[in-house]
């Protein structure tokens, strides 16, 4: 008897290609068990949606509505093949590797390593660690750095 996963991701809304930088698109999965049918008491619970390679990884919060959920790309992600996995009151859809989403290169020019920094690093994380180790430092003058950033 072949082996069944346990969960599994049926997408429902988007494509499984995205060009890099589009922040527009919507993608929808459904959340199913493993005869492929909805799993309905997940419906209102909280889930976290992760789309990552080793490249970079954008994670998502989201609200379970009929055994499904959405997201957009709001980041910029470096081209290449992502897995998407949902997390939801204990279960990880899908069980296995099968959920995935290309990005391919738009005519920007999104590869840069900033943009795999940005995706890795929270922004919030990195501020507050700076802050920290600058904590004796005398405090900038903010009109040389405007100005400065302006150039």
């Amino acid at each position: 008897m072949p082996l069944l996963n346990s969960t599994n991701l049926q997408q429902f809304e988007g494509g499984a290609i995205v060009k890099q930088g589009d922040s527009a698109s919507l993608f929808g999965y459904k959340l199913l068990d493993e005869q492929m049918r909805p799993i309905n008491e997940l419906t209102g619970k909280n889930a976290t949606i992760r789309v990552f390679n080793q490249k970079g990884k954008l994670t998502f919060d989201s609200v379970v509505d009929k055994s499904k959920v959405t997201f957009k790309l709001e980041k910029v992600l470096p081209v290449g093949i992502y897995l998407v996995e949902v997390i939801c009151d204990g279960y990880i859809f899908p069980s296995d590797r099968s959920a995935r989403l290309e990005v391919i290169q738009s005519a920007d020019q999104y590869t840069t390593e900033e943009v795999v920094s940005l995706v890795k690093n929270d922004v919030q994380e990195e501020i507050g660690r700076f802050l920290k180790e600058h904590q004796e430092d005398e405090m900038p003058d903010l009109t040389t750095l405007y100005n400065l950033a302006k150039i």
